[in-house]
């Protein structure tokens, strides 16, 4: 037993240097696509650092060639990207006003970190909740109503399950913001963690902690509705495969009885299929702040990329670009390292 618990030891060492290489190959290709679209952008990498308005600053223009060697050969000016990249340099975004790309990221990212976090919580909650139902009542009423609901929820698209969510709840029942992150007035925690509900609380300022709850509980929700589904769809799949496991006649052999069978049993194997979406779910989410954040006028880096979008504002599209990669990325490294503490046997070759 000693020897099988060592080298299980030994080949997950090897498996988690393996896939942490493997993301920062992802990684590298990320930046290289960066660059490659920053130097395609007007013909002019200069333009990727100062959007269409680059012809209105020439001495900016002639700065900034020079900082980025741009006159240089393409490897060198690809070598001084990454370096710049290293020490946080995305360039200036032009519409904020042409503040750094890195001090925008800074202020918005923690925003949609806040957001992201709850409507993961709802999709867990209404995923493994309703899947467990969904199971417990095969074939019944029960079962075809929470599958319809799922379906429902994975067929519209998150934007306009949040413009229904705004004339549902704001609108006729008068509950709920319908945008913003807090009220107005309400002053700001003081930055411990730079995530403003997190640090309201650290601080004790629970008045911007309720407000703030109240704002981004409709578009936590507008995420959510879009990917419970597929928690619900998974786990309900693999409960009803494990109950006809051998290993499941042999708890019923014995007696045990079906209460104790279906959640010690049957639930705690069948939520190792859970674990494989994980990052499928943050990607998922990640990705549809772009559109809620936009509509609910929540101040996360989601709004941020329309706002860029619509302003062709280059250094902020590739800077926030990288910043999702690298996100999604590693939720896709923790996903596979979560799946082998999980699931111990898993084959790690």
């Amino acid at each position: 037993m000693l020897e099988e618990m060592s080298s299980k030891r030994m080949e997950i060492i090897p498996y988690i240097l393996r896939r942490i290489g493997l993301a920062f190959i992802v990684l590298f290709g990320i930046i290289i696509i960066t660059f490659v679209l920053a130097h395609s952008v007007g013909g002019n990498p200069i333009v990727s650092l100062l959007g269409r308005q680059a012809a209105l600053h020439p001495q900016l223009v002639k700065l900034l060639t020079q900082k980025y060697h741009l006159n240089d050969p393409i490897p060198v000016q690809f070598y001084y990207y990454i370096v710049n990249l290293l020490q946080g340099n995305m360039g200036y975004s032009t519409s904020r006003g042409f503040v750094p790309v890195t001090t925008v990221i800074a202020q918005t990212l923690p925003y949609t970190v806040q957001l992201a976090f709850f409507a993961y919580v709802i999709s867990l909650i209404l995923g493994i909740g309703l899947g467990v139902l969904s199971a417990l009542y095969h074939g019944r009423n029960v079962d075809r109503g929470i599958r319809t609901v799922y379906l429902t929820g994975i067929s519209i698209p998150a934007f306009f399950v949040a413009i229904l969510l705004i004339i549902i709840f704001p609108y006729y029942l008068h509950i709920f913001p319908g945008g913003g992150a807090v009220s107005p007035g309400i002053p700001p925690p003081k930055a411990i963690t730079d995530i403003p509900m997190l640090d309201s609380l650290l601080e004790g300022n629970f008045r911007y902690f309720d407000s703030a709850l109240e704002h981004v509980i409709l578009p936590s929700l507008a995420l959510a509705i879009g990917t419970f589904g597929i928690v619900v769809r998974i786990l309900r799949s693999s409960l009803l495969d494990v109950m006809h496991a051998n290993f499941i006649r042999t708890a019923r052999a014995k007696g045990v009885d079906e209460t104790t069978v279906f959640f010690k049993h049957a639930l705690r194997n069948a939520i190792i299929s859970t674990v494989t979406i994980v990052s499928l779910m943050i990607t998922w989410l990640i990705t549809g702040t772009i559109f809620v954040e936009n509509i609910f006028a929540y101040p996360g880096m989601g709004q941020y990329v329309f706002q860029a979008l619509a302003a062709q504002d280059y250094p902020g599209i590739l800077g926030t670009t990288i910043v999702f990669g690298i996100i999604i990325v590693t939720a896709n490294l923790l996903a596979d390292l979560l799946y082998v503490a999980v699931d111990p046997q898993i084959r790690l070759g």
